[in-house]
């Protein structure tokens, strides 16, 4: 049940680890928000709330992954090992066939 949990959990917070990390590399997950912010220039009100909403579900997640693994460590290199797929596949996806990428 425990390993479901994590896998849950891992994948969820890679999603939104990879969506974050897009827009501006994450670099410390442990970091505030203003301070990752600070970098992204002019949002609007709504873009920057659900970007903060993201950022806290993230984070909590991550706790939530901590205590099960019982690894602040683990629990990040989870999760960026995971977001780091995900990016990987998408990239594979968007390639075109015969393009001469896999050649």
């Amino acid at each position: 049940m425990a390993i479901d949990t994590i896998r849950l959990l891992t994948d969820s917070a890679a999603q939104l680890y990879a969506t974050l990390d897009r827009l501006r590399p994450l670099g410390d997950p442990d970091a505030s928000f203003d301070v990752w912010r600070a970098g992204l220039g002019m949002l609007d009100d709504a873009d920057e709330q659900q970007l903060r909403r993201n950022y806290r579900r993230l984070l909590t997640m991550i706790a939530e992954i901590e205590g099960l693994v019982c690894s602040h460590a683990t629990a990040i290199a989870l999760v960026r090992a995971h977001a780091i797929a995900i990016a990987s596949e998408s990239c594979q996806l968007t390639q075109p066939h015969g393009s001469g990428y896999n050649k």
